[in-house]
This record gives structure tokens, sequence and C-alpha cells, in this order.
């Protein structure tokens, strides 16, 4: 066994996950051992797993916009997790910790600031959760997705590497755009986004009245695939194709004029990679809302439009389809997306790692 023991730590959702395991598999790549520390309720407990990395389970919850009570349960359960976090680092004796956000990853990180071992951080989004907020003060280094993120850290802890992206996308090539092509994709996460799908439920009659040579790709999420699949098929039949899921994301990608979508910092850095033109409608939060920051960003930059769900949703997004399906728009929004475009961070990661702990 490799004498290079890393610990990655975090996740919850995709967006913090997916960027951990290709992380994770470069590192295992380059000779690493890597064990990876997170929730039972997360996504990682699955997807982890399924890559071949060992799991191990980590008691933490979340302390922002919790009840009294609920507040001291979870503080409870975070003296448990650091407890742990240490036996389990005195007994595996990593190099390094490499913590991904969310919640879950406060116990091993704030356990290896204890024990003195490096801590290294990679921040995704442009706006900055609380639990790397609080844990880079601590941190040695913290790779960043965004340069807008580099306000909330000690500058000089900061490296802007980009994203790390899946494999899938270091493998595909953007295609060149072609905004004739008058193809929508349309998508509201892995799960779906059921505002997204009933909006565009009732948008279709106009969208197809408006644009007659569009041709439309819905990811819906599985529980509402069949319920849309069936209105797309009475309201706009031959138009329109229905799909739980996308297994080929890039190639959906290189397949579209304007993709509609939610603003997580992965999907927005796929989008960049990609050079493909975007609405996105942010997944609303309350406090920090890291997806409405990472819209903003690229919305500035010229590469997107932005539309808040809310009061009068489906006419501000009907008017910002109106205003950008059309080529010369889509053509020159594509070009400012593929402008922002900067090499994966995962080789760059990955040496920081290397040149750590060697």
């Amino acid at each position: 066994m490799s004498k290079k023991k890393i610990v990655i730590t975090g996740g919850g959702t995709g967006g913090h996950v997916f960027p951990a395991l290709a992380m994770a598999e470069e590192l295992r790549r380059r000779k690493m051992t890597v064990l990876y520390v997170g929730s039972a309720k997360g996504m990682e407990s699955k997807l982890v797993p399924q890559k071949g990395f060992p799991f191990y389970e980590v008691s933490s919850g979340a302390i922002k916009n919790q009840s009294f009570l609920k507040m001291l349960s979870t503080l409870f359960q975070l003296l448990r997790g650091v407890l742990w976090s240490i036996g389990f680092l005195l007994r595996e004796k990593p190099q390094l910790t490499l913590g991904v956000g969310g919640y879950v990853s406060f116990p091993i990180c704030f356990a290896s600031f204890l024990l003195r071992i490096p801590i290294y951080l990679q921040e995704q989004n442009a706006s900055v959760g609380i639990s790397n907020r609080i844990l880079g003060h601590l941190a040695t280094r913290i790779f960043l997705g965004f340069e807008e993120a580099r306000s909330a850290f000690n500058p000089k802890k900061c490296l802007v590497t980009g994203n790390p992206l899946r494999q899938v996308f270091l493998d595909a090539e953007p295609e060149p755009f072609l905004s004739e092509k008058n193809h929508l994709l349309i998508m509201g996460g892995s799960q779906g986004a059921k505002v997204i799908n009933e909006t565009f439920m009732e948008l279709i009659p106009e969208i197809i009245r408006q644009f007659p040579e569009i041709t439309i790709t819905h990811q819906t999420g599985v529980s509402d695939a069949h319920r849309v699949e069936e209105h797309y098929q009475k309201t706009a039949p031959g138009k329109c194709k229905v799909l739980p899921f996308i297994e080929n994301i890039a190639e959906a990608y290189n397949q579209a004029s304007l993709v509609v979508c939610r603003s997580g910092a992965l999907t927005v850095s796929e989008l960049v990679h990609m050079g493909r033109p975007a609405i996105f409608v942010p997944y609303p939060r309350r406090g920090q809302n890291d997806q409405t920051a990472n819209a903003r960003f690229l919305q500035d930059q010229g590469a997107a439009l932005v539309v808040e769900q809310g009061h009068d949703f489906k006419d501000r997004l009907w008017k910002a389809l109106q205003s950008c399906f059309t080529p010369p728009i889509l053509k020159k929004m594509a070009l400012q997306s593929s402008r922002l475009r900067s090499p994966s961070g995962l080789a760059t990661i990955g040496d920081q790692i290397e040149d750590a702990i060697r």
C-alpha cells in the first residue's frame, strides 16, 4: 500500500461530491491512498464506494438557520464527530486532509488542525459557505473555482485553479458552437426541478409558436418524467425528448444552442468548459446563496442570463428566452462563455498536494 495517504472529507450534494471524486481519482492515479469521510445521509455514501474508495461515516449537522434545540443537538453531534475524527486520524495517520465543503467536512478538518495535520480546502463556488469560511482560518492552502471567492479568505493561502471536472468532460472535446441548431436543453439538476418542469409545460405552446424550428431535450428527474412527457406529446408532438436523467451530459451540452438550468458551481464550470450559453434559474436558499452568485458571475461576463424564482417567474423566464434565442445573441454569449474556460483544476491540485507531502 502507498505510504502517501490522504483523507478527503465533505459532501451532501453533487456539487461537493463530484469534484471530490474527481480529485480522489486523480490522487489515486498518482499512487496515493485516499480515504473518504462523509455523511451517511449525503450523496457521498453511495457514490464514493461505487468508485472503489473506503468510506467512513462521521456525525455532523447544520447550525445556520436552525432552532435553538436543533442547534444544541447539532453541537453535540459535532463534538461527537470531532472526537471520532481524532481517533480515526490517529489510527490512519494521513499526511494531509482535503476538505471540499459542506457541514460534514468540519469534524475531520478541525480534528486535523488539533493534530497538526495540514488542511487543504477546495471551494467550488463564487460565494463561500459557512463551513469553508471557518475552516479557511485553519487551512494551509485553498483551491478556488472562482476568483470572486478569494475575498472570503486570506489571499496568500488561495490559488485559483478552476473547479475539478469529471473525466467525461476532460475526455469530451467541445464541438464548435452552432447557434442555428435551435436546440434547447432544459435541466433542473440530477433530480430535476419541479418549478422548471411545470413552467416549461405551461410555456411550450408559446415556444413552439414563436420558434417553430426548435427542438428540446428536457431532463425532468425520475418523479416527473412520465407527466412531462405525456404533456409534451399532446402539446408539441415530435419536438421534445424527455429523459429522467442524462447519462452523457457532455454530449448533451455539445448539442445545445442554449441551456436552461440551475447554477451550481459544477454546472457553471461545465458550461464554461463546453462554451455554451445559459439561462440560469438559481436554487433559492435562505441566507448565503452560492447559486445566485455563480449565475450572476456569468451574467456579468455576458455568457448567461439570470432568472430567479418568485413572482412572475414564468413571464420573466419567457422574456429571457425571447430576448436571447436568436443566432447572433447565442453566438455572442457562447463566445463569452468559452473565453472564461480554463484548464481543469485537477492537475494543479494534484501537483500541489504531491509537493506538500513529498
